[in-house]
């Protein structure tokens, strides 16, 4: 603060000499600087005594010197969430598969008009709903493409977190998912996967539970500290606030998605039309039976507004149904794989033969090929998503995560098959769906 009053002092004096020509005049106007500059030098000191002070006391109340032996890193922000007026994706998860990553695991909101729609809960859906600043009490409908962990993993932790946020005896969650293996009949002792040497089901006496049992399960597994958390601080009114509706109204209305009678772990996808599975004010919502084996049912979702209409693949390779589901969709929101390099992910493992399977029966690849197994022709996602007459693609369920499977590179790849904008997602990206159709500058594929 001293060099500003110095600097105060040289202005003034400057001032005098070039306007003052007078040298008997002079001493009065040094005397008139150097007031000023005592003045300002106090004031400036008792600020800076003042706001060190104040900063010291917000450095000791928040956060202490970090130690030489912590790295710590930089922490997130909540950010602002989309508008409530139009519709909006918030790309909350984006990584394929139950390995760890810096990405969370597959799970989007559709938000239309405020109003939010979770497509598939994988692990890090809890962390990343509160960084995107969406409300919990505007949630509507939680949709489960299939029970693979990757896309359910943070489904009861969401709902159970997310407790103090629920808008109790206002708000009931549609939980949409996928049925029992078993509900179109018994599958028999090898539940419907087939007997293998070495191996014995898990929990043989339910081995393929469906949406409710899924929930159910979870509910008895932590019943304990739902007990506890009912009995203490979840009470209003000396009312318990139970959101399994053990105890008045529950946060959940749970709907099993009920397969065609011809469908089967054996037909997996046989052809349908649309089934409707839910409608309110703001969307309208159809599906079909998607191609993922060996995992049955498993199901995509299309999400008709008066803004237009998103479709969600869920895991699936490129299949007639979904053809039929996303016909002249605004957006298809498709899951992505890049087959070569995650064949070479685990080359020369034990895994390699069932891993390779996997890939190549279960998932789209992110541009045309050949089945190296029998050479048939394979469609990309891009090609598969022009076919569907879709007008724009946004990708997520990327695998292999690392850094050679770059946004550009998958932009980029996906766009030779496809005319109209490519967006690859990042995890807490906001899509606003109207402009992003409305791009024809193809920016999107560098």
């Amino acid at each position: 603060m001293e060099e500003i009053a110095q600097k105060y002092f040289a202005v003034i004096l400057g001032i005098v000499l070039i306007k003052e020509n007078h040298v008997k005049k002079l001493k009065r106007y040094l005397c008139c600087a150097i007031s000023i500059c005592l003045i300002a030098q106090f004031a400036f000191a008792g600020n800076e005594h003042s706001t060190s002070s104040i900063a010291n006391q917000q450095s000791n109340s928040i956060e202490s010197p970090i130690p030489q032996y912590l790295q710590r890193q930089p922490k997130r922000v909540r950010a602002m969430p989309p508008p409530r007026d139009g519709m909006h994706l918030v790309m909350l998860g984006t990584r394929a598969g139950p390995f760890p990553s810096l990405r969370a695991a597959t799970s989007t909101a559709l938000v239309v008009d405020g109003q939010v729609y979770v497509v598939d809960a994988g692990s890090g859906l809890v962390q990343r709903f509160y960084e995107s600043g969406l409300n919990f009490g505007d949630v509507r409908g939680i949709f489960i493409t299939h029970l693979h962990s990757d896309h359910v993993d943070d489904l009861y932790p969401f709902v159970n977190t997310n407790f103090p946020n629920w808008k109790y005896g206002k708000q009931k969650i549609a939980l949409i998912g996928p049925d029992r293996a078993d509900s179109n009949g018994k599958l028999g002792s090898d539940a419907g996967f087939g007997h293998l040497p070495n191996t014995q089901l898990i929990h043989p006496e339910d081995p393929t539970p469906g949406i409710k049992e899924l929930m159910q399960h979870h509910f008895a597994a932590n019943a304990y500290d739902m007990n506890n958390a009912i009995h203490t601080v979840r009470r209003s009114d000396d009312h318990p606030r139970d959101l399994t509706g053990t105890n008045g109204p529950g946060m959940l209305n749970i709907m099993a998605l009920s397969a065609p009678k011809s469908a089967s772990p054996s037909n997996m996808s046989p052809k349908m039309n649309p089934i409707p599975v839910y409608q309110d004010d703001y969307v309208k919502v159809t599906a079909v039976l998607a191609q993922h084996p060996m995992v049955y049912p498993a199901w995509s979702y299309r999400f008709d507004t008066k803004y237009g209409s998103v479709t969600f693949s869920g895991d699936t390779a490129p299949n007639n149904n979904l053809l039929r589901l996303g016909h002249n969709t605004d957006i298809l929101i498709n899951e992505v794989m890049d087959v070569k390099a995650a064949l070479a992910v685990f080359a020369g493992t034990a895994i390699e033969k069932t891993m390779t399977t996997q890939i190549l029966d279960g998932h789209t690849a992110i541009t045309s090929g050949i089945d190296p197994r029998n050479h048939q022709n394979t469609l990309g996602v891009g090609a598969f998503a022009a076919k569907m007459g879709a007008k724009g693609l946004v990708l997520h369920h990327i695998w292999p995560d690392n850094e050679k499977i770059t946004s550009d590179y998958l932009q980029t790849t996906a766009g030779r098959e496809f005319k109209g904008p490519v967006h690859a997602s990042e995890d807490l990206d906001v899509i606003n769906v109207s402009e992003f159709i409305k791009d024809k500058s193809n920016n999107h594929k560098k």
